[in-house]
């Protein structure tokens, strides 16, 4: 007997909600939904105030209820790029848990002054020392508390059950794994574009071994932006010959975007399908968000294939 049910997963981001619904039939999943809603005005997380950002929220997840209700009580979200701060540092394995994560947080304060380290929420990946890295390091990746309680607070007034809450990018890299299963041998480079941030994340045989969030004047600054990071990082010894698979996701993506990539870069970059792994409800081939625009739900596809 299994523990599955139906799930949805939710993108927020500072413009829209999107949302990705399974159901689990006949033992198995099926995609049973994909659909956004815009805000009537951009949030901004570090200034509008709890109510206001849980009364937009609410607002856009009502009219995606009213265009189809939802069949599903457990639900999850990623959270958009410039609510993280991320850094990449030496680690300790003797330490216990709860000591790394206190001095993870003291290390951001120190990165990141305008945090307070009481009020962050800590996770972090090990990287053991590899042809790449040359020491055993973490990546760590905080989040202010108040961000979480606000979506648990959305999700309690709605009867939700709120299962787990994850990096935009992050979650886009789980239905990579899943949708692109040659990710899993070699090195392979994803970037995620959103609001004005572009992340990148370096995996070796599907575990992250480098991640780092830029922020952007414009999309004119990605080239150079890679460039640095692939020919003039301190972190991992690197090159573009050595990556063997590259993708890239998120809401501001265009082909004219990847051509230029392609071209200047010499790297092969690939619009990825969250999708093209689970079988749809029929209705879904006349929905053009998964049809056309698959891409950029890779973020509310992956934290909804999310079951552990």
């Amino acid at each position: 007997m299994t523990n599955f049910e139906n799930q949805a997963g939710y993108t927020l981001t500072n413009s829209k909600l999107q949302l990705v619904e399974l159901n689990y039939v006949d033992e198995q999943f099926i995609l049973e939904n994909i659909d956004e809603v815009y805000f009537d005005e951009v949030i901004n997380f570090e200034k509008d105030k709890e109510t206001k950002i849980i009364a937009m929220l609410q607002s856009a997840y009502n009219e995606l209820l009213i265009r189809k209700p939802l069949n599903c009580k457990s639900v999850s979200f990623a959270l958009p790029l410039d609510l993280f701060c991320v850094m990449q540092v030496p680690y300790e394995n003797s330490l216990l848990h709860q000591d790394l994560v206190t001095e993870f947080k003291w290390e951001f304060s120190v990165l990141f002054p305008f945090v307070s380290p009481k009020d962050l929420a800590v996770q972090y990946f090990e990287v053991e020392k590899n042809s790449l890295v040359s020491f055993n390091s973490a990546i760590a990746i905080a989040i202010n508390r108040k961000n979480l309680q606000i979506i648990h607070n959305f999700c309690t007034s709605n009867n939700l059950k709120l299962k787990f809450v994850d990096n935009i990018h992050l979650a886009s890299d789980r239905a990579l794994s899943l949708s692109k299963p040659e990710v899993m041998r070699g090195l392979s480079l994803s970037l995620y574009l959103n609001n004005k941030n572009l992340s990148i994340i370096f995996s070796l045989n599907a575990k992250p071994i480098y991640f780092k969030i830029i922020p952007l004047l414009d999309a004119s600054e990605i080239p150079v932006a890679l460039m640095n990071e692939i020919n003039n990082n301190e972190s991992i010894s690197l090159n573009k010959y050595s990556i063997s698979s590259a993708f890239i996701s998120g809401d501001e993506i265009t082909d004219s975007l990847v051509e230029t990539l392609r071209n200047l870069l010499g790297i092969n970059f690939i619009y990825f399908n969250p999708f093209e792994n689970i079988s749809p409800n029929p209705k879904l081939f006349e929905n053009k968000f998964y049809s056309e625009k698959f891409n950029a739900f890779s973020s509310a596809a992956g934290i909804a294939y999310r079951i552990g």
